[in-house]
């Protein structure tokens, strides 16, 4: 039988540039759709972080309306409780029956100017920077009486003069959850002080999360004029004993290579 022109099938060139324009048809769509999940994850997590932003500032300018005073500690460990016996029925700061703790928490000044390998468990004073935040709440404006405590902290550890937690030049391993805890004081230990009634922070149960993922961006200068950084990474600088300063970098879908980021700076004042 005679084939006619028009019963012609395609050449093995004509497939071939066929299936080439298919394919780049089909590759320039799949890029048009991963960039728009991509930007979609990107806005989304914007959102997340501005919102959760707004709530942290208000939560935080609420709790330090009210506050009679301040004091900022360098960070968990040098706080722990781990070898201290309790005053009333329970350890945890939430329980009806925690009463603080019969001795006080020792005090060791930190090095002047201030060194990782000392950190020491007083608080820091003006220009010094910490990743525990304890606002204060006195009896009727009495400074000897404490109704309240609020804590905010960062569950992070550095070993003295190491090279990890704060100090560690590796962002994730920097990188760790905010928490905030209410401390009510029981009527028969408000007269306690401060050094009694600092609850333990090492657990992991205490405290309600504020942001899973956060990179502390406050820190100090050892010497002034040299650049030379002594305590970096931390969450809170004390302005002259009367403010406190926030820095930090929180990250949203962390686990998804940290899609988005954004560093947040704010101060606030005692007012109470």
């Amino acid at each position: 039988m005679k084939t006619t022109a028009n019963q012609r099938g395609m050449t093995l060139v004509e497939i071939l540039v066929a299936a080439s324009i298919s394919l780049i048809v089909v590759t320039v769509g799949l890029s048009f759709v991963i960039q728009t999940l991509k930007s979609y994850q990107y806005e989304t997590g914007k959102l997340l972080i501005n919102r959760d932003i707004r709530k942290f500032t208000t939560q935080m300018i609420d709790d330090a309306t009210y506050a009679n005073n301040f004091q900022i500690y360098d960070q968990i460990s040098n706080l722990s409780r781990t070898s201290y016996t309790a005053t009333g029925s329970s350890t945890d700061p939430t329980n009806s029956g925690y009463q603080g703790y019969t001795a006080d928490l020792a005090v060791t000044s930190p090095a002047d100017p201030v060194s990782t390998s000392t950190p020491g468990t007083e608080k820091m004073d003006s220009g010094m920077p910490g990743d525990v935040l304890v606002l204060v709440y006195n009896v009727n404006g009495d400074n000897t009486k404490i109704w309240q405590l609020i804590i905010y902290y960062r569950v992070n550890t550095t070993t003295p003069g190491s090279t990890n937690g704060t100090n560690s030049t590796t962002v994730s391993n920097r990188t760790v959850a905010l928490k905030r805890l209410v401390v009510a004081i029981p009527v028969a230990v408000q007269s306690a002080g401060i050094m009694k009634l600092l609850p333990e922070l090492l657990s992991t149960t205490n405290g309600a999360t504020i942001f899973p993922y956060v990179d502390g961006q406050a820190q100090d200068i050892l010497s002034p004029g040299t650049g030379s950084v002594n305590r970096t990474n931390k969450m809170f600088y004390n302005l002259n004993d009367t403010s406190i300063l926030v820095r930090g970098r929180i990250y949203e879908n962390y686990t998804a290579q940290r899609i988005v980021k954004s560093t947040y700076n704010f101060t606030v004042t005692p007012r109470g």
